[in-house]
């Protein structure tokens, strides 16, 4: 029977804790492999421009909000229209 967390010693907690984050990077992984590589390209599409406009829009040595444009809204909106498509989400 596995040992209980509240009655682990530290080292054992750290040790747990990261085998717990391993084994849940390895699930992310094989989950994400299992996708088409159209379904791959269009989240890592969304992911890459809402960072982008993120990191615009939220702090002032990038522009602040301001400096976001039409054309960066344009681009997501499209990256969205793919995503939808990928994954059925109409």
């Amino acid at each position: 029977m596995a040992k209980k967390l509240e009655n682990m010693t530290q080292d054992e907690r750290i040790e747990y804790w990261a085998a717990k984050r391993e084994k849940e990077r390895i699930q992310r992984r094989d989950r994400i492999a299992k996708l088409s590589l159209d379904q791959r390209v269009a989240v890592i599409k969304v992911y890459e421009l809402v960072d982008e406009i993120l990191d615009t829009a939220l702090y002032p040595d990038m522009g602040g909000i301001r400096a976001v444009t039409a054309f960066d809204l344009q681009e997501l909106s499209e990256a969205q229209d793919v995503l939808e498509f990928q994954f059925n989400l109409t």
